[in-house]
């Protein structure tokens, strides 16, 4: 889902100080929120299948806003290598090395988990879920046999059409809206470094900027277009149809990214000595601040059901990572790091990819072998705590198969 920086794929626990050659050292704090971040995902799920009343009732699905974070976590990872080098007066990153990096961090762990899921469990969805119910988790999942529509998948393609959005492992639209970043981000660290000039930094800021401006363009035409629809609200955002298809886009999200980038031009100027006059801990109060009032602002337009929810989320999320890192770009410790970096944590935050992947297949397959969940607060206790137990156990046994291997492997 997210970028992991080809520090972590080294073995061993993260620092929790940034040593002397800090703009190269793994950033501690971050695994930690990505694996409470995959746990949120996966209980709403679950909810969502077999507990919807208490979805209506307490608007848990707020907690999907999960996935959000990972866009903006991946934001603030693959932009910041652009900055810190532009910062420095160095050459942009190889982008030959950028692609490999990417194809290899995703599409190993996604091919072999698809190919399983799909010919041996029989787990894909066929056809949109929307169209059938959440609860129905079972219907409409089979094999997808059709040879266009296999290599949509593939090549996770699948999300640029109606026919195929939310088919074959329906969470995957995210690595296809992530994939559209991949595929930016490049041009903007090209014209960052064409532009650079003697203020690096505020130059950074440009296409950071010009990523929130698309996605904000982006959301708001897409949903003038929806408010022309006569189609349900879900399905024009899910369903098989062309609207759910932009309002899946990376143009509709790229503010989230955008936000994630900004946040790493942040903290390059930190490390690079800006605010030297304002402690570490003001800093972090600061960002500690509108952290929560960013998030508060998200759960209001949650509520009121706008549909800039994601936009507003993330810039909380980026100030939450701002929070966490801060001392770290100064060379200091930073304890909310220990915090967010408790082991349990990180190591589901390290194997969250693959996890990503499996969890709604085992939901599936769950549901088939009878699975007892009853439509209660305990039994969506019950049921999330079982997904999870068996959604992690595959996604350790994928990460160590194949993804590690995968990001080791060296040309």
């Amino acid at each position: 889902m997210t970028e992991i920086p080809a520090s972590a794929t080294t073995s061993g626990p993260a620092p929790v100080t940034a040593p002397p050659t800090r703009r190269r050292a793994w950033i501690a704090g971050l695994e930690g929120p990505r694996g409470l971040a995959a746990i949120c995902v996966v209980v709403v799920h679950v909810a969502a299948v077999h507990t919807p009343w208490i979805v209506d009732a307490t608007r848990i699905d707020f907690l999907g806003q999960a996935l959000t974070f990972f866009f903006v976590l991946s934001g603030f990872l693959l932009y910041l290598p652009y900055v810190t080098r532009a910062a420095d007066g160095k050459t942009a990153p190889p982008v030959g090395w950028y692609f490999l990096n990417r194809v290899r961090r995703v599409f190993p762990a996604y091919l072999v988990i698809f190919l399983l899921v799909n010919f041996v469990l029989r787990a894909s969805y066929t056809s949109n879920p929307v169209t059938l119910g959440w609860d129905r988790v079972t219907d409409g999942t089979g094999t997808i046999s059709d040879p266009a529509r296999l290599l949509a998948h593939l090549t996770l393609t699948q999300s640029y059409f109606p026919s195929t959005l939310q088919t074959g492992i329906n969470p995957a639209w995210s690595l296809t809206t992530e994939w559209g970043f991949y595929l930016v981000l490049p041009v903007a660290g090209w014209l960052l470094f064409r532009s650079v000039g003697d203020r690096p930094l505020a130059v950074a800021l440009v296409p950071a900027g010009v990523m929130v401006g698309v996605g904000l363009l982006s959301a708001t035409v897409v949903g003038v277009l929806q408010t022309r629809s006569d189609l349900p609200v879900l399905e024009q955002f899910w369903g098989a149809n062309w609207y759910a298809v932009l309002s899946r886009s990376f143009l509709a999200f790229a503010d989230t990214f955008g936000w994630g980038m900004a946040s790493a031009v942040v903290y390059a100027a930190l490390v690079h000595g800006a605010w030297s006059d304002v402690s570490t801990r003001r800093v972090q109060v600061l960002f500690g601040a509108a952290t929560a009032m960013f998030l508060g602002a998200s759960i209001a337009v949650f509520l009121l059901d706008l549909r800039y929810t994601a936009s507003v989320f993330a810039v909380a999320a980026a100030c939450f990572i701002l929070t966490i890192v801060a001392p770290l770009g100064r060379g200091e410790p930073s304890p909310l790091a220990s915090v967010t970096d408790w082991s349990p944590l990180r190591f589901i935050g390290m194997i969250s990819l693959s996890s990503y992947l499996w969890h709604y297949p085992v939901i599936i397959v769950l549901e088939r072998w009878g699975l007892p969940v009853p439509p209660t607060v305990t039994g969506l206790i019950w049921g999330s705590v079982v997904v999870l137990a068996v959604t992690f156990a595959l996604g350790a046994a994928s990460y160590y198969l194949i993804e590690r291997p995968a990001m080791r492997w060296r040309t």
